[in-house]
């Protein structure tokens, strides 16, 4: 149940960034921040966490981006990713951001690829620099209040998570 809640907040969340803050310096992505906190949730059922990861790249296309399927594949990779350093890494706050930070910087830097051969956007540093640190700006902000939130309510409520 936790799981659909944060993400559909996150998707709320989403909404709010992109259409309030449109040509900030914040830049949405804010999914992201929720599918690297909520893998642990997943328990040892990684199969779901990847179904999941890439109907939430499915809807992502469908509602935010219009590059359909794009993102169902990159959500599939970055939650192959987050899941295979969850295994090797210590579940703690520390590991949570920078995993986050890694995971944003990968999937602007391979949407930039992607997009800049196919021609939708000019294929110029500056863009990428301020497309991931300007993510990266309000996913850290929403990630350390969802880490410490998650972590509450699952004491709170003993629900168990993979450390």
């Amino acid at each position: 149940m936790i799981i659909l809640i944060v993400t559909f907040l996150a998707f709320i969340l989403e909404y709010v960034v992109n259409g309030f803050f449109h040509g900030t310096i914040l830049n949405g992505l804010i999914i992201f921040s929720s599918l690297v906190l909520l893998e642990p949730y997943f328990k040892k059922d990684k199969d779901m966490f990847f179904v999941f990861c890439f109907f939430v790249g499915i809807f992502y296309d469908f509602v935010y981006t219009g590059t359909y399927f794009m993102n169902a594949g990159m959500f599939l990779i970055v939650g192959t990713l987050v899941s295979y350093f969850n295994s090797i890494t210590p579940n703690n706050f520390i590991v949570s951001i920078l995993e986050l930070v890694l995971m944003i910087s990968f999937y602007r830097f391979i949407c930039f690829i992607f997009l800049g051969i196919n021609g939708y956007i000019v294929m110029s540093f500056s863009v990428l620099f301020r497309s991931i640190y300007s993510s990266i700006l309000i996913n850290l902000i929403y990630g350390i209040l969802l880490y410490f939130v998650l972590y509450l309510v699952s004491k709170r409520f003993n629900i168990k998570r993979i450390n």
